[in-house]
């Protein structure tokens, strides 16, 4: 997946003053963004550029790709337009428009150096957008409002029944898989049809695995039918956590989550779709980063960006928190080395352990215990993120809403 720092290009494309517009985007402080575009002065044709890529990474991708079609239409230099079509490749991968994602890619990788770093992963992106070309947009069909009862995993995230031409599952409800996930026996008694792709997959511990996809016409959650399901199938060993002896089956992912809409999971497991309730009202506190919700908390007055993985058990600091960790907090760090499991093996490594942390998601506080300050951010994640909100801050109660796009706790 690409690493571009996306906005860094914005303040070339016009002769305005955007200076406190670029400042945020170089930091990648979208949220602080997005309330500066919305203060009044700004004209929309100097920042054109930083509206289209807000309004793709708030859930309004059709916007964003118009604004950054008009970009293109103005003949930007080579680097701005392989910005430009990475940006575009990433909201047509969140719409399920993958021919369209393949295309924008393709025309990415043919500004971009063959001796760049992010070329092989971008090229990795574009065989599975190809090999997906011809499947057609998730989409949700809602019944009755029927709850279902997710259960505990031993992983210390949630389960979630569902249902395939039949056949009834158990899988992770998993915000941080970008897309659903199966193994290949898990696949096959759902009887799907696998076939394979030109591409590959890290896990969690960045082992590249081979890459099989399958595509369920239907997959049931409760009431609602969620269509033209796309599924990376994996070998079981990939997805079978050692220490644990625990064999994941299925993971249900963000694209499926998304089609869902608005949907909760309670205290006490009970799932929900909220399909007929009303939008939220009121500013977003989520974002996509490619195919990764990044929620913006609080702590001790400063505005954070953290991934949210409700397939994590706990949460995880990235260096970029460390300022925001007060003076009494710092003194009571101590360093561990630690095993972390994950589709793909286990690795060790070292950090620092926060005792307590006090947290806000609108306004809601939350208290976290023990949590691992890492010395570095793992590949690819410290661009808009401070750190990962795993379900250690979930296990009272939340609710998604991707249109409203809003992390709310119970």
């Amino acid at each position: 997946m690409y690493k571009a720092l996306v906005l860094l290009w914005c303040s070339g494309l016009f002769a305005a003053d955007v200076g406190p517009l670029q400042q945020l985007a170089d930091k990648n402080r979208f949220f602080e963004l997005r309330r500066e575009l919305e203060q009044q002065g700004w004209s929309s044709a100097e920042t054109l550029c930083f509206q289209a890529v807000i309004a793709s990474r708030f859930g309004h991708e059709g916007e964003g790709i118009e604004g950054l079609q008009k970009i293109l239409e103005t003949k930007p230099g080579p680097e701005t337009a392989r910005k430009t079509h990475e940006e575009m490749a990433a909201a047509f991968a969140r719409l399920g428009r993958y021919k369209d994602a393949s295309q924008a890619w393709g025309e990415a990788l043919l500004l971009t150096p063959g001796n760049d770093p992010e070329r092989d992963g971008n090229d990795n992106t574009r065989a599975l957008m190809a090999a997906l070309s011809e499947v057609l947009p998730e989409t949700a069909d809602f019944g009755g409002d029927i709850t279902v009862k997710a259960t505990h995993n031993r992983l210390g995230s949630w389960n979630v029944p569902v249902r395939v031409n039949g056949a009834e599952g158990q899988w992770i409800f998993d915000t941080g898989a970008n897309i659903s996930t199966l193994t290949e026996t898990e696949a096959k008694r759902m009887g799907l049809a696998v076939r394979e792709t030109k591409a590959y997959v890290n896990g969690s511990t960045q082992k590249r695995n081979a890459l099989q996809v399958a595509v369920a016409s239907d997959v049931q959650l409760g009431g609602a039918h969620v269509h033209n399901v796309v599924f990376l199938v994996l070998a079981d060993e990939a997805l079978h956590i050692g220490p644990m002896d625990y064999q994941i089956t299925g993971i249900l992912g963000l694209p499926v989550l998304r089609a869902l809409g608005r949907v909760a999971i309670s205290s006490t497991g009970l799932v929900r779709v909220h399909a007929q309730d009303a939008i939220a009202q009121g500013a977003p506190n989520m974002f996509f980063d490619e195919e990764s919700p990044i929620v913006e908390v609080v702590h001790d007055q400063h505005r954070l960006q953290m991934f949210l993985d409700t397939g994590a058990n706990a949460g995880v600091l990235y260096p970029s928190f460390r300022e925001a960790v007060g003076r009494d907090e710092n003194p009571r760090l101590r360093t561990k080395r630690e095993k972390v499991a994950g589709a793909g093996g286990v690795i060790e490594r070292k950090t620092e352990v926060v005792p307590t942390l006090g947290i806000e998601i609108f306004g809601k506080p939350i208290r976290l215990k023990k949590l691992s300050l890492l010395p570095e951010a793992p590949p690819g994640s410290g661009r808009y993120r401070d750190g990962v909100i795993g379900m250690d801050a979930l296990w009272g109660g939340f609710r998604l809403d991707f249109d409203a796009m809003r992390l709310e706790i119970e």
